[in-house]
């Protein structure tokens, strides 16, 4: 099934409706980046935003928002949101992955479990940013590029469900495709060619505002000058 497909099934059924709030890491945290930022009116974008629970909490507090998605459904319950608490958002819906960006049935049918694969930059057209998010939504690699997306002096946040050995009360996928390493997202990060100082890198357990118990990694570095 195209990525499309499935997660425009998904949101109709109402995934993710009961985690309205946006990332813990983003609220804990926004402060000292607006602080860093010296202003809260960069461009900001938010890369498989989903609802756009991320997006309109940023343009919430005065970024220029723009969110992406592969699901059309998903991108319009954003949009719903958005006019709803009277914030402007941009929103795309576009794939971040290869098999996001083809509707191939005869590939599918040849493989209907391909590896998924980021393309080589499903943002060029994009410019560059003071802030890019990505939560909870792996693409192998993308954060290489997504360095070049970023303004001298300008953020990277992500936030993955992490590999682990915690136990079975720990929330989230439990195949591994869908969990990062640790270290994992710094290792994509040291591969680009730009400079940047390391904010927070985090592995391990925390507590999600539902009160569930999640393994996640969690990585902010900043882009330098130069």
């Amino acid at each position: 099934m195209h990525d499309r497909t499935r997660w425009d099934d998904r949101y109709r059924q109402g995934a993710y409706s009961q985690r309205p709030w946006p990332s813990d890491f983003l609220q804990q945290n926004i402060q000292a980046l607006i602080n860093k930022n010296g202003q809260s009116s960069g461009q900001a974008l938010d890369l498989a935003c989903g609802a756009g629970r991320n997006s309109v909490f940023l343009a919430q507090q005065g970024f220029i928002t723009q969110g992406v998605d592969v699901s059309a459904v998903a991108i319009a319950k954003g949009a719903a949101y958005a006019t709803k608490v009277g914030v402007k958002v941009g929103w795309v819906c576009q794939g971040l992955l290869a098999q996001s960006n083809t509707a191939d049935p005869q590939a599918v049918a040849v493989n209907p479990n391909p590896i998924h694969e980021p393309v080589k930059d499903p943002i060029n057209d994009f410019g560059q940013f003071q802030l890019i998010i990505m939560f909870r939504f792996v693409a192998p690699g993308l954060l290489t590029t997504l360095m070049d997306h970023l303004l001298p002096g300008g953020h990277l946040m992500v936030e993955e469900h992490l590999q682990h050995d915690l136990g079975e009360e720990i929330v989230g996928p439990r195949s591994p495709a869908f969990r990062v390493a640790p270290g994992a997202l710094l290792a994509e990060v040291a591969a680009s060619t730009q400079p940047y100082a390391v904010i927070e890198d985090f592995a391990g357990a925390v507590v999600e505002p539902s009160g569930d118990k999640a393994a996640v990694s969690r990585l902010w570095v900043q882009r330098l000058p130069g």
